[in-house]
């Protein structure tokens, strides 16, 4: 009879049947039921002389050390104070104390020849090393605990993972009722598998009942299903039915709910952010069993590889988030989808609580959807996430964070809707990427909005986590530099409210939140009232609490960006006191939000007062330095760049305020410069385009690009002018021509942009004949007269009037289909739009500079050398035309028409980026009002 020899042995589970070759070697456990506390002490009990030797074989020192050693390396970091331990490493530290000392104080040692007292603590050790993660250990904990120590402990240790058989007891599992105990069980033999070679021994029954029963965990350890067999369709049919398995108990389950809800897709969550998850709402000791619940449905996968358990996402987890769970984190029943939010009966007991969901609503058009804000009275949030139910639209955050040019003031033509409630802000945050979009509802306002957004629970939650900045925030500390880090945090960046008590992120977090509390109360008792003083007084703490949110956020590694909506810009334009509230807004708070390396920018260059300036560390600078903004800034208005000069001119005033030391050149400081930069120019247009090309690797050539921008110039203009565009709208269109291909046509952008909504595309043309445009941009065939008017919903009288503007546009055409004349769009390029540049992409007006020494009159000019693309081939200059001060030449792209030939027209007045400096160059000077505007503290 041949032999069976023994496989190779590899962590995991596998099943033992007569048709595999893997024998039954090693520890065995026989009749393994549903219930832990059957099967888990004895496998343990068999277990523990096993690793007592393979610890003796591992020690070099006593117990004590050699217990220490071991903890060192299974649970890094066992020793640190700085937060309690959890009830599964309370409990793995006790088993590894208890095994070292059995291993290394009592060995083989005969029971007869001890004493009374020894005899019991060896009775005691014994039962804590057996008893772990089964519910009655030392503290009760789960199989986090089995996780951390016995299998952990062997991971660690063995050359190779130790075989371990299980038996199971069939008619123990088929006659189970509660489903959970099951699961429970099916979880601890995942857990064994990650330091064990496990082998399932299960009767052709038992393993019929677990594919049927838990199908989720079978396909996931034991391959049982027959995936191979069956259709796509049928696949998917499947996983959809594995998910709803998975997710159906979760009726009572409201915190297992919250924390599948509130893990990202694609990203992995540690177990201390998800303790202080606001959202979640979960003890600390909790999260571990229910993160081992959900792994044991494949639900989430868990890393315990580093110092800290990340928690991520499956497959399955996604789709069942996607499919069961509403925006409250209630389940949703596969009929109530089916059945457009009809309720019918569960199929399981006890019946489960479902909620309505929003089926089959359409996604809104995004300005549309950011304006439906909810009533904060009721449900509504104060803060909400920008890309969070599953209706929200697409790219949300591409489409606010691409514009945003780095470190400045982006001006953006745009119509934004008013939101329905003007009190609430708008957070979203992707990979390293954080934005914030509010309205503009006065200076106080706005200010408590963005305090209130920037350290909200959601964004503490989610961004500036103990992960991220670290539990005494050494994550964020310089490791060049010598300064503990809390003389960082408060001597370097400023944060202010951040004690000697408030060091660790728990105190501080607890601390920053009633400060945040107790300011936003005052923000709305004090937005209308006359008080001067005491909104003088709060002015000056928001602005402490917002330099200091920004300077965590940079410290941490996060780029920052701010767009304020300006709805009635012509209205805020018509009243002189709202538009210098909005300009010197932009300039008090700007400019506070800057960073030289460890150093608050505010308090090296205009903080005069003598105790605030005694808390600074001390600094070098480097010839010609300059300051970062820790936050970028845009304005999104009908006509906001309108007001690009009175914006530049608060700058300017502001930032000619600074500390008269630095003023005379006493004491060095870097340059800060808040560059003002239109928006919806040809230059930028095409920053925003080559943005789009690196972020989803397009492969459109330079010349192509050059014709998107002309398309765009085209589309998304104001009707008076070909040479302007809403960046916004060029963003939107361009990534839903890349969802259908990698390297779309000029043709799919136009088709995507016939996507938005009709206000927003074409302006140029009537609203009829956009409407007709558009549905034969996103036609698959020609359409004829009715079908044209019924699919662009216009009647046949205007359809009459405007069928002549648009068979006038170049891809359209008229075809005869069966005698009967329609129309249709052709895929040739569109002819280009002549624009005009200036001959610098970068400054073309003087910067506006604030200097050490006393000013004197003169004017300090950089010129950027810039590029155009290798087909603009003929340029010429023309004279500049008459400017109130600081003409910019202007210089003009060569139309790019079929026959080859060039042609001009007049220049547009084009505005270029504005930087506004506060900056000591020794060569340079300018007249400046020295008129001293109050500012903020900046603590």
């Amino acid at each position: 009879m041949e032999t069976r020899q023994p496989a190779v042995r590899k962590r995991g589970i596998r099943l033992v049947s007569h048709t595999t070759d893997i024998s039954t070697e090693g520890i065995t456990c026989p009749a393994v039921s549903p219930r832990l506390t059957e099967w888990v002490p004895d496998l343990l009990a068999k277990l523990r002389p096993h690793t007592e030797r393979t610890i003796r074989e591992y020690a070099t020192t006593d117990p004590w050390r050699t217990g220490s050693q071991l903890l060192t390396k299974i649970l890094p970091a066992w020793h640190h104070t700085d937060s309690p331990w959890t009830d599964d490493v309370a409990e793995a530290v006790a088993y590894t104390r208890a095994i070292t000392t059995l291993a290394l104080t009592y060995g083989d040692q005969p029971t007869k020849t001890r004493s009374p007292y020894h005899q019991q603590r060896h009775a005691d050790l014994t039962d804590t090393v057996t008893s772990i993660g089964t519910g009655r250990g030392p503290v009760n904990a789960d199989l986090g605990a089995l996780a951390k120590g016995p299998v952990a402990l062997h991971r660690e240790l063995d050359d190779q993972p130790r075989a371990l058989t299980l038996l199971l007891d069939g008619d123990a599992w088929t006659a189970l009722t509660d489903r959970r105990t099951g699961v429970r069980a099916l979880a601890a033999i995942a857990v064994l598998a990650d330091g064990f070679d496990v082998r399932l021994v299960a009767s052709p029954r038992a393993r019929r009942h677990l594919l049927k029963r838990y199908p989720t965990w079978s396909e996931c350890h034991l391959d049982l299903t027959e995936s191979r067999d069956r259709s796509s369709h049928t696949d998917h049919a499947q996983t959809v039915e594995a998910a709803w398995e998975a997710i159906r108990d979760f009726d009572t389950e409201p915190g297992k709910r919250r924390l599948l809800g509130n893990l990202e897709g694609e990203e992995s969550r540690s177990y201390r952010d998800l303790t202080t998850d606001h959202a979640i709402d979960v003890a600390e000791g909790t999260i571990g069993r229910y993160v081992l619940d959900l792994e044991a449905r494949d639900l989430v996968t868990v890393d315990r590889r580093g110092q800290y358990n990340t928690v991520q996402l499956t497959n399955l987890g996604k789709l069942a988030v996607q499919q069961y769970l509403d925006d409250n984190y209630d389940l949703v029943h596969p009929d109530q989808l089916r059945f457009d939010g009809s309720l019918t009966g569960t199929p399981q007991q006890p019946t489960s609580t479902v909620s309505p969901r929003r089926v089959g609503e359409e996604t809104p058009a995004p300005d549309e959807w950011v304006a439906t804000t909810g009533d904060p009275d009721e449900d509504a949030d104060y803060v909400q996430w920008l890309t969070g139910p599953a209706n929200a639209p697409r790219h949300l955050h591409e489409r606010f964070g691409t514009v945003a040019h780095d470190e400045a003031i982006t001006l953006v033509d745009d119509h934004p809707q008013p939101l329905n409630d003007g009190r609430v802000a708008y957070l979203s945050h992707i990979d390293d990427e954080t934005l914030v979009v509010l309205q503009w509802g006065g200076p106080l306002a706005t200010l408590g909005r963005l305090a209130g957004a920037l350290l909200s629970e959601k964004a503490l939650s989610n961004i500036l986590t103990p992960t991220r900045l670290g539990q005494e925030f050494e994550a964020i500390d310089e490791p060049s530099q010598p300064i503990p880090t809390a003389r960082i945090l408060r001597r370097g960046h400023q944060v202010g409210w951040c004690s000697d008590a408030e060091t660790t992120y728990g105190a501080w977090r607890e601390r920053i939140t009633t400060v945040r509390d107790r300011l936003l109360a005052q923000v709305a008792e004090l937005t209308t009232s006359d008080d001067t003083a005491a909104r003088s007084d709060l002015f000056e703490d928001l602005h402490g609490l917002i330099a200091s949110a920004t300077q965590l956020y940079h410290a941490a590694g996060i780029d920052l960006t701010t767009t304020i909506r300006v709805p009635d810009t012509d209205a805020l334009a018509r009243n002189p006191t709202h538009l210098q509230d909005l300009c010197e807004f932009l300039a008090k708070t700007a400019s506070k939000q800057s960073v030289y390396g460890i150093h608050s920018g505010y308090r090296m260059l205009f903080e005069d007062r003598p105790a605030k300036l005694c808390r600074r560390l001390p600094y070098e600078t480097d010839h010609d330095a300059t300051m970062d903004l820790t936050m970028s800034w845009v304005l999104a208005g009908p006509t906001i760049t309108e007001l690009h000069d009175d914006i530049t001119a608060a700058l300017s005033r502001e930032l000619t305020t600074v500390r008269k030391a630095i003023a005379d050149g006493t004491k060095p400081a870097p340059t800060l410069e808040i560059p003002v930069v239109d928006g919806t120019t040809y230059p930028a247009i095409r920053r925003v385009i080559d943005e789009v090309v690196m972020t989803h690797d397009a492969q459109w050539t330079p010349r192509e690009r050059q014709r998107l921008v002309r398309l765009c110039l085209r589309s998304f203009g104001p009707a008076d002018t070909t040479r302007r565009a809403c960046p916004y709208d060029v963003v939107v269109s361009l990534l839903r021509a890349l969802n259908e291909s990698r390297t779309p046509t000029l043709a799919a952008v136009e088709r995507a942009a016939a996507t938005l909504p009709s206000e927003r595309f074409r302006p140029d043309l009537s609203p009829t004949a956009t409407k007709l445009y558009a549905t034969l941009l996103k036609a698959d065939s020609p359409l004829g007269r009715s079908e044209l008017i019924e699919q662009a919903d216009i009647s046949a009288s205007s359809y009459d009037r405007r069928l002549s503007d648009v068979h006038e546009l170049d891809r359209v055409r008229a075809v005869q289909e069966k005698g009967h004349r329609r129309w249709t769009t052709t895929d040739q390029r569109t002819p280009p739009v002549t624009a005009w540049l200036p001959p610098h992409s970068g400054h073309t007006r003087p910067p506006l500079v604030t200097h050490r020494h006393a000013p004197t009159t003169g004017w300090s000019s950089r010129r950027a050398t810039h590029t155009e693309s290798a087909d603009s081939a003929d340029w010429r200059r023309r004279p500049p035309l008459a400017f109130a001060s600081h003409p910019p030449e202007t210089t003009m792209i060569p139309r790019d028409t079929d026959n080859g030939q060039h042609s001009q027209q007049p220049p547009t007045n084009h505005r270029p980026p504005t930087h506004l400096t506060a900056s000591t160059p020794p060569t340079t000077a300018v007249a400046t009002p020295q008129t001293k505007l109050q500012t903020g503290d900046h603590q």
